[in-house]
């Protein structure tokens, strides 16, 4: 078995893992399988992504980063979040590949999954023509109104995280966390104290979402994977399901975040984005905004754009609050 990693500076996030226990690991999850090779893909920020390539088949695995890595409150056991929604996730859409196995290496969590034929969305979307990337929003966008459509009794992350009876609690308990990270970081917390401030102003507002939907958490033309072209260019898998969770479906942050085109609310069946409290999506932003200050400072590089907009969020806030 030839194995290949990316060659990383000890600083980075993502670190290699070790190859003894990778090659046993494998061994162990494709029985009767003989494996030729293992190379690691440069795909995603969070988790190490490697091709398999097997005499007969040809898989993806993904390894999780090692405890001793800077992981935030709201990335706490994301593989195991995933693990628990895959029955969940592959009803609701057969373009969520299939998971073959979930398990450890070298302690940290690893799952391997069916390999999809295709290219990522990402890397081809400005040499596409309009006609083509707007079919891909219109199917993007139908396949975010089917995984919406589910429901769930409680909101939250999915076991092993945190599930609640009201959105409010989650919401609250997932942006206290994340200003406790700031903290440990020495991040400047101005606008993040006074946007913690304003929040339990607006808990009937948050609670008057009622009915958790699932969330994929993370769709964005980087976790697409296409193929085709002209009118026949199609989804064939959306991958990364691991910030998948349960709540209002205006919060998958790529509705709220990505400037989407109207080819992708005509795939939804509606513009969800403009029938939303504004104070709804202003409320979201922050805690995004807040999370992006903890993303940049981890890869040390400056947080001012998203300070100035959660900055931005906090008037918006206030200017609400003083009119009633």
């Amino acid at each position: 078995m030839h194995i290949e990693q990316i060659s990383r500076d000890c600083s980075a996030f993502q670190q290699p893992v070790n190859e003894h226990a990778l090659s046993q690991a494998l061994a162990e999850h494709l029985p009767g399988e003989t494996i030729l090779a293992v190379k690691e893909l440069r795909a995603g920020l969070f988790n190490n992504t490697y091709h398999v390539q097997t005499e007969r088949n040809q898989y993806v695995l993904k390894i999780a980063p090692s405890k001793q890595q800077l992981i935030f409150y709201n990335e706490l056991n994301l593989m195991g979040r995933e693990r628990t929604l895959v029955k969940t996730l592959q009803s609701a859409s057969p373009l969520i590949p299939h998971y073959f196995a979930f398990f450890r290496v070298d302690e940290r969590d690893a799952f391997i999954q069916a390999y999809v034929h295709g290219r990522t969305w990402q890397d081809e979307i400005e040499s596409l023509s309009e006609s083509e990337n707007n079919q891909l929003w219109s199917q993007l966008g139908d396949f975010a109104n089917t995984i919406h459509s589910v429901e769930s009794e409680r909101f939250g992350f999915p076991t092993p995280g945190k599930r609640f009876t009201s959105w409010y609690e989650f919401i609250l308990d997932t942006v206290e966390g994340n200003v406790k990270d700031c903290q440990a970081l020495t991040i400047d917390m101005r606008h993040i104290n006074v946007f913690l401030e304003r929040l339990p102003h607006f808990q009937q507002t948050l609670n008057n979402i009622e009915r958790p939907r699932l969330l994929h958490g993370d769709i964005w033309p980087r976790n697409v994977i296409i193929d085709g072209t002209g009118e026949r260019i199609k989804i064939n898998a959306v991958i990364d399901a691991e910030r998948a969770f349960w709540g209002d479906p205006i919060c998958d942050w790529v509705l709220l975040l990505f400037d989407l085109p109207d080819a992708f609310w005509q795939g939804y069946g509606s513009d969800l984005l403009a029938q939303t409290d504004p104070v709804l999506v202003s409320l979201y932003k922050g805690m995004y905004f807040i999370q992006n200050c903890l993303g940049k400072n981890r890869d040390h590089k400056s947080d001012q754009l998203y300070q100035q907009l959660l900055s931005d969020i906090n008037v918006n806030l206030t200017q609400y609050l003083n009119s009633q």
